[in-house]
């Protein structure tokens, strides 16, 4: 995998996600679409798996480090940890699930997504809620699991319109896989 693009495609993900969460919110609640998992998502269908696992870590770690968490009335704390735990699991399940789905399909992406956000809240919510016992945080973790549900449901929206502009910028990221299947594809024609 070509890592600038990765790490400009990111960014720029990442921008959006923390720019346009306000915007994008169903108020008054705090469901809102990930801009960073549809990538994390299309990584993990076409990267090799040990690179797709390195990249959904790093994907959850910027996630984490730019979405405090209330720890009191007026305070707010930075966990590192677990989104990039979930995320790492969600990238996992879809390793193991890449080999039955139309890879070059936007629908695949966009189901991919939201398996992905209920598998990486679940994991989120765990982590949090287990550190709740210890550690004095403000935390609902039956509220906080029914905003994360709806926001992988809402994800979907944005894997949708990401997977519209990822695949045609799908050689920028030179995945092995892709690679390999084109090569493949050539010398099936040769032979």
């Amino acid at each position: 995998m070509n890592w600038v693009t990765f790490a400009i495609v990111a960014w720029i993900c990442l921008g959006l996600e923390t720019g346009l969460r306000d915007v994008l919110q169903l108020n008054p609640t705090a469901i809102a679409p990930s801009f960073v998992l549809p990538l994390m998502v299309f990584v993990a269908i076409w990267a090799p798996s040990g690179v797709a696992m390195a990249g959904a870590m790093l994907l959850g770690l910027l996630v984490d480090l730019t979405g405090p968490i209330a720890t009191g009335a007026d305070s707010r704390a930075v966990v590192a940890g677990p989104h990039a735990l979930g995320y790492l699991g969600a990238s996992v399940l879809i390793l193991n699930v890449r080999g039955m789905v139309i890879r070059r399909n936007p629908v695949s992406v966009v189901a991919l997504t939201v398996l992905a956000g209920i598998v990486s809240g679940i994991v989120v919510v765990a982590l949090h809620t287990l550190r709740s016992m210890y550690d004095p945080m403000v935390w609902d973790a039956s509220g906080q699991l029914l905003t994360r549900l709806a926001s992988a449901l809402y994800s979907g929206v944005t894997a949708l319109a990401l997977s519209l502009i990822l695949f045609p910028a799908l050689p920028l990221f030179a995945f092995a896989t892709a690679q390999a299947s084109a090569h493949t594809r050539g010398m099936r024609r040769h032979a």
